[in-house]
C-alpha cells in the first residue's frame, strides 16, 4: 500500500480542481440569461439614466444611437427537439406593433456542446374579430300614421357597414316603431249654405235676405232661383199666384291639415370587424455536436500464467487507482457546479405585455426579499417567481420597487410557480392565479 500518501495528495488536488470547476460551472450556467444587472443593451442604458434621475431629481434620456439598440427581442418559449442524432432548438417571438422582426436574434450560438445555426424564421399574424352591439335607426316618411300599413313598408333585416370596418346583419325590433306628425299647413276652402223661401209674391232680391249665421259663420247670398209655388187661371192664362225663393250662400274659411308622417324604427344585433393582432415568428436553429464523444473500447486484460498470481499481486499493490479519481473528480465538479448554481441562480423572471415579453431575470431570498425594477422600462411588470423559491418564500413579504415607489404583497404559495402582477401606475400589486 506504497500508493496512498500519494493517492491522498491526488484526492486533496482533485478537492481544489472540484471547487474551481464549481465556480466555472456556475459562471457559464449564468451565461445567457437575461437580469437586472448586465442583460440586454435597452437595461444597460437605462441604469446610467436611473442614477442620473436620482442624483440630480430629473430624468435622463439616453442618445438615440443607445435607444435603438436596445431593441433585442426575447422568446416567449424555446424548445429542444431531439430526433435520433439531430438537435433542433425552435424559438418562438410574439411581436406587437412597433416592434421589428429584424431585431430577432440570428447569430449562431453554442449549447450544452452543440453548436447551433439560424435555418429558417416563420412568420404567422394571428388575427380575430372585435364584435359588439349595434343599433340603427331608420326614418321613413309615410302619408298615414296606421302601423297596419306602415310595418309592411319596413323590411325584417338590414345589412349593416360602417366606416371603420364593422359589418353585420340588423333585425327590426318592432316595439320601437313611432309615427309622428312630419308638419302642418293651413288649407282654404268655401263654406256652402241655402235656404229656401216659399210663398212670396214674386220673384223680387229685396224679399231674400242678404246674410245668414250658420255654426257661428256669417255668409253671403251668392245665388237665387225661383221657382212658381201656385198657379191660378186668369182670363184663361195660367199665372202664378207665389213663389219660392232657393237662396245659395258662401264664406270662406281656413283650417290647419297635417303634411305627412314620419316612421322611426331601429334595428337592432351585433356587428363585427377584423383585426389584426399580433404576430409569431418562429426561428429554428439546427444543431451540431461540436466534439463527437467516442465510444471506449474495452482492453482485453492480460491472463497471467500459471504460477505467476503472486508476481501480479506485489505489482498490482503498487499501481495508483487513476479511474477511480478521475470518475471522482468528474462527480464532484458536477455536484459542486449544480450547487453553486442552485444557490446563484436567479429564480424571478420579469416580463412585460402581460408575460409575453421576458424583460430580465432577477435573484430574491427569505433574507432579502427586494425585487428592484428601477433599471427597466416600463410600468406595468409581470413576475413569475420559481417553485422552489416560491415555497421558502412563503409568508415572507417581499418588496417591488421602482425608483421611489415602493409596492409590498405577501406571499401566499400553493405549491407552484408564483405569479405577481405589479401596476407601479395604478399603484396595485396581486397575485395571478
Amino acid at each position: 500500500m506504497k500508493y496512498k500518501p500519494l493517492s491522498r495528495c491526488v484526492c486533496v488536488i482533485a478537492l481544489a480542481a472540484g471547487f474551481y470547476l464549481c465556480g466555472i460551472t456556475a459562471l457559464a450556467a449564468e451565461e445567457g440569461s437575461p437580469d437586472l444587472q448586465s442583460t440586454a443593451p435597452e437595461i444597460r442604458d437605462t441604469v446610467p439614466a436611473a442614477a442620473a434621475e436620482a442624483k440630480t431629481g430629473r430624468i435622463a434620456s439616453p442618445p438615440e444611437t443607445e435607444k435603438n439598440e436596445s431593441a433585442e427581442l426575447y422568446p416567449a418559449d424555446v424548445q429542444t427537439i431531439i430526433d435520433g442524432d439531430t438537435r433542433q432548438i425552435v424559438k418562438t417571438y410574439i411581436l406587437v406593433p412597433g416592434q421589428s422582426p429584424e431585431d430577432i436574434p440570428r447569430d449562431a450560438f453554442e449549447r450544452g456542446g452543440w453548436s447551433y445555426t439560424l435555418t429558417d424564421v416563420t412568420e404567422n399574424r394571428v388575427t380575430g374579430a372585435d364584435v359588439k352591439a349595434h343599433t340603427e335607426t331608420v326614418t321613413l316618411n309615410t302619408d298615414t300614421k296606421d302601423p297596419d300599413a306602415i310595418i309592411p313598408q319596413l323590411a325584417p333585416t338590414l345589412d349593416y357597414r360602417s366606416e371603420d370596418g364593422y359589418i353585420g346583419t340588423l333585425t327590426l325590433d318592432l316595439s320601437t316603431v313611432k309615427c309622428e306628425e312630419a308638419g302642418y299647413k293651413n288649407s282654404s276652402y268655401t263654406v256652402t249654405a241655402t235656404r229656401e223661401y216659399p210663398h212670396l209674391s214674386g220673384p223680387d232680391l229685396s224679399l231674400i235676405p242678404k246674410t245668414i249665421t250658420e255654426n257661428g259663420r256669417t255668409l253671403t247670398l251668392e245665388d237665387v232661383s225661383w221657382e212658381a209655388q201656385n198657379i191660378v187661371n186668369v182670363d184663361y192664362d195660367e199665372l202664378p199666384s207665389s213663389y219660392r225663393a232657393v237662396a245659395k250662400y258662401t264664406a270662406g274659411a281656413s283650417k290647419t291639415v297635417v303634411t305627412g308622417y314620419v316612421t322611426t324604427a331601429d334595428y337592432v344585433g351585433e356587428v363585427a370587424k377584423t383585426v389584426t393582432g399580433d404576430t409569431v415568428y418562429t426561428a429554428y436553429f439546427e444543431g451540431k455536436e461540436i466534439n463527437p464523444s467516442l465510444k471506449p473500447t474495452e482492453t482485453p486484460k492480460p491472463t497471467d500464467a500459471p504460477g505467476s498470481s503472486g508476481a501480479s499481486d506485489s505489482q498490482s499493490g503498487g499501481e495508483i487507482p487513476f479511474i477511480p479519481i478521475a470518475i471522482g473528480l468528474t462527480v464532484l465538479a458536477l455536484l459542486g457546479g449544480a450547487g453553486a448554481f442552485w444557490f446563484r441562480r436567479r429564480n424571478v423572471r420579469i416580463y412585460r405585455d402581460h408575460f409575453r415579453v421576458l424583460a430580465a431575470k432577477d435573484r430574491i431570498t427569505a433574507k432579502a426579499p427586494l425585487i428592484d425594477l428601477s433599471p427597466l422600462d416600463g410600468e406595468c411588470f409581470g413576475l413569475v417567481i420559481d417553485r422552489p423559491a416560491a415555497k421558502a418564500l412563503n409568508g415572507v413579504t417581499i418588496e417591488v420597487r421602482r425608483g421611489a415607489a415602493t409596492l409590498e404583497h405577501r406571499i401566499a404559495c400553493e405549491g407552484n410557480a408564483y405569479k405577481i402582477e405589479a401596476d407601479f401606475a395604478a399603484g396595485t400589486i396581486q397575485a395571478i392565479y
